[in-house]
């Protein structure tokens, strides 16, 4: 992966929350669960009529607005038109409302692909689809059973997830610029904590094939392209963008709180190694990640290991390009870490983290303090404990 692919990667997750940093300082208390009901006029968007429930509201009258497509938007105080409030409960798009709007704000061409927790938004071959659903279906399935063996309070998803997916990377990084900007060509697939959705491309080039030799090709053939060691890679980014909406949207972790980077990433890389070869389950998770874990022996062996408190602390390590591709080996080597040898202790750390208020910054010192609860006073014991850990791994 780029290091264009991490640094906007983060960028999107840090507009977020930079974008409304004034809710945060002249945010109210928590509203009563209700909906508003808002007309909006946001800056290069026409004119709408967005319903839904408040998940901040600021004193200057802006909002955060979760609505019933699981969205979550942004609205500051002067692009509110008019509002009026009810105490209706916000009730979640069912899945033929959800892909309805889905087909009417994208290009024509597109068709629905549905499988038990996922709606595939598509363009490409209906092949190709299915491939995406069934990969992302066995990844829920293991997840989801996984952190519940962990005993985490994790749930399915209250309504489909959306992934979009494009015949070719030009459609899609002119639907995806307004988000990823110029590094577009360098991100093959990201998940937007706004929308609650994934958008990527078909990676096969089945699209073009069979535009241009009648070729379809089946599920095994995608399957046989995607485990060669080429597309390692490719896999390996959409299971992680995979893993972080399915984590947002099962209770595991919480949108716009203060979600230390190396937690979130590294978790994510800790779900990268699929087992392709089989079709009805997930054998990947708690694998060595081999791609991560030889970075992270190489700079263990040049002295250029990040130290812990540094990594808790400092995301800018995630987000600078020179330090990133490190940072994320170093992050899935302190989560493989951690899960391993202090589940428990892992998972009561998760559920502390998404019980974080939404929009507010940690304090000087607050993560460290947040990790000592979790695992333990002493940070350098801990480190050594991972180090003869990780000298063991083959």
């Amino acid at each position: 992966m780029s290091a264009a692919y991490f640094t906007h990667r983060r960028a999107l997750i840090i507009a977020a929350a930079s974008a409304v940093a004034a809710l945060v300082a002249t945010s109210s208390a928590p509203p009563a669960r209700a909906l508003e009901h808002v007309t909006v006029a946001l800056p290069n968007q026409p004119q709408k009529q967005l319903s839904g429930e408040p998940i901040v509201k600021a004193r200057d009258g802006g909002m955060l607005l979760k609505t019933a497509d699981g969205a979550i938007h942004r609205l500051p105080s002067k692009s509110i038109l008019n509002r009026k409030s009810d105490s209706e409960p916000l009730v979640p798009l069912t899945r033929e409302e959800l892909s309805a709007q889905l087909l009417a704000e994208l290009p024509p061409g597109f068709r629905i692909h549905n499988s038990k927790n996922y709606i595939v938004c598509y363009n490409t071959t209906p092949t190709y689809a299915e491939w995406t659903s069934s990969l992302l279906e066995r990844l829920q399935r293991a997840f989801i059973a996984y952190w519940k063996k962990q005993k985490s309070p994790v749930k399915a998803p209250e309504q489909p997830l959306v992934v979009l997916v494009f015949a070719d990377q030009a459609s899609y990084a002119d639907y995806s610029k307004k988000d990823l900007g110029a590094s577009v060509s360098n991100i093959i697939g990201y998940y937007n904590l706004e929308t609650n959705r994934i958008m990527m491309y078909d990676l096969t080039g089945m699209q073009a094939l069979r535009q241009n030799e009648g070729a379809r090709g089946s599920r095994h053939d995608i399957s046989a392209l995607m485990s060669q060691p080429e597309a390692e890679p490719l896999v390996a980014t959409i299971v992680h963008e995979a893993t972080h909406q399915i984590a947002f949207n099962c209770g595991l972790q919480t949108r716009m709180v203060a979600n230390p980077f190396w937690l979130t990433e590294g978790m994510a890389t800790f779900f990268e190694t699929p087992d392709l070869s089989r079709s009805s389950s997930w054998s990947g998770i708690g694998n060595v990640n081999y791609s991560r874990f030889d970075l992270f022996h190489d700079n263990y062996d040049a002295g250029k290991v990040i130290p812990l408190e540094r990594m808790l602390t400092d995301d800018k390590l995630f987000q600078t390009p020179a330090t990133a591709v490190d940072a994320y080996a170093q992050a899935w080597a302190w989560n493989y870490f951690l899960i391993r040898s202090r589940p428990k202790e892992y998972a009561a750390y998760m559920k502390a983290i998404a019980a974080k208020p939404v929009l507010v910054e940690d304090q000087k010192g607050q993560r460290v303090k947040e990790f000592q609860a979790a695992f333990g006073e002493d940070l350098g014991a801990i480190e050594d404990d991972f180090y003869r850990m990780m000298n063991r791994v083959k």
